[in-house]
């Protein structure tokens, strides 16, 4: 009874861990894969300079057209403070002022209303993360919020809201560990931003990027590096940087690959420790059968027989504690979807049969060394002192 209690909770905390763990990867992948596989960032690496006196211009715009044969959207990015009506406090956001284009680039859901239009003015479309911190209790399409950028108040008529692609953070307040250190215009990444229609009429006006989709039959990474080479002969190999989402994806979901073995360590621990605990048990279950086994070997049965035995039915025991911490694993992951953790556990074949694998090698492992022993006792000895 001790054995299969301590089997069944370590087994069911080592398959809710990984399922935890694996649910953390394939959210992140399901997340990633909608910023879009087929779009290539253009934009100016992350200085003062760059930022004040962009190297970039419109007319970058119709070469990079013709070089990726896609659809092109530039974009001016500043910082600004947003703040509305009933409002706890500001929001700070990336202003992103580019062209209805984006809304077609850009593959992301919209929650409320629609991305801007070509002509209009005085509109805005707000991140989800931006929406909840402004309007945390009700729609924000239609609303009015006022944003100062550089020292200028803006008013803004919200037309939309665009869905939060990350549905792994909504468990957590910010993600941002680095604040204002990181660059203005990485922080496109973040989708804290609020997306308003520039004026984009001018060719030798400075803008400080592009996002480009690349048509279905082309490879977005052949084409960013084919952009990268133009572009570095063009400004040089550090002011401008070309990347392509998808490649940027893979990358993430390779670190977060890594993250996720080296997290693996602390179900590899519980392991250890129960195998401790059912060595333990083993031994002393084993040593209250001395005087069985004694009665066995007087029958005749050989030392190989009473360790196939004592191995059988741990193996057995193990294998029942297996499946009953199957099923409280997925109650308890239940639990923590419901309570505590925004994406689902992922029960994986691999991982089910990787837990319940070492779960069976720990029973046998921690009974073969005191069944050894068990049947190399003299049997008369035993019983004499029984």
């Amino acid at each position: 009874t001790l054995l299969l209690f301590a089997l069944s909770i370590a087994l069911a905390g080592t398959m809710t861990l990984m399922a935890v763990l694996s649910g953390i990867k394939e959210q992140m992948r399901r997340d990633l894969e909608q910023v879009g596989l087929d779009v290539i960032n253009v934009h100016v690496s992350p200085s003062i300079k760059n930022l004040l006196a962009s190297p970039l211009k419109l007319a970058d715009c119709d070469w990079m057209r013709e070089v990726t044969g896609g659809s092109a959207a530039p974009f001016f990015a500043t910082m600004g403070v947003a703040s509305a009506e009933g409002a706890s406090e500001p929001a700070q956001a990336l202003l992103l002022q580019t062209t209805a284009e984006w809304g077609r680039i850009v593959p992301l859901q919209l929650i409320e209303g629609r991305f801007f239009e070509p002509g209009e003015t005085g509109v805005g479309v707000l991140d989800e993360w931006v929406a909840k911190k402004l309007f945390p209790d009700g729609l924000a399409t239609g609303r009015t919020i006022q944003v100062k950028r550089l020292g200028l108040p803006q008013t803004i008529r919200v037309v939309g809201v665009m869905k939060d692609p990350f549905e792994i953070r909504k468990k957590f307040d910010e993600l941002d560990v680095t604040g204002s250190a990181r660059s203005r215009i990485l922080r496109m990444m973040e989708f804290k931003s609020i997306y308003v229609p520039g004026s984009f009429t001018r060719p030798d006006q400075t803008i400080h990027g592009v996002v480009i989709k690349v048509p279905r039959a082309r490879d977005p990474v052949e084409l960013a590096g084919t952009l990268w080479r133009q572009v570095k002969e063009q400004f040089g190999g550090e002011a401008v940087w070309v990347w392509a989402r998808k490649e940027w994806i893979g990358n993430v979901i390779e670190a977060a690959d890594f993250g996720t073995q080296v997290a693996n360590i602390v179900w590899v621990i519980v392991l250890i420790v129960t195998g401790v605990m059912i060595t333990t048990v083993s031994l002393v279950a084993i040593r209250e059968r001395y005087r069985e086994i004694a009665i066995r070997r007087t029958e005749g049965a050989r030392r190989s027989q009473i360790v196939g035995q004592l191995l059988t039915e741990n193996l057995l025991l193990s294998a029942a504690a297996g499946v009953v911490a199957l099923a409280l694993s997925r109650w308890a992951a239940s639990l923590l979807h419901a309570h505590f953790i925004s994406w689902p556990p992922a029960f994986l074949p691999f991982d089910l049969a990787l837990a319940l694998g070492s779960g069976v090698l720990l029973g046998a492992l921690a009974t073969v060394l005191p069944a050894r022993r068990a049947a190399s006792l003299d049997p008369v000895e035993v019983l004499r002192n029984a």
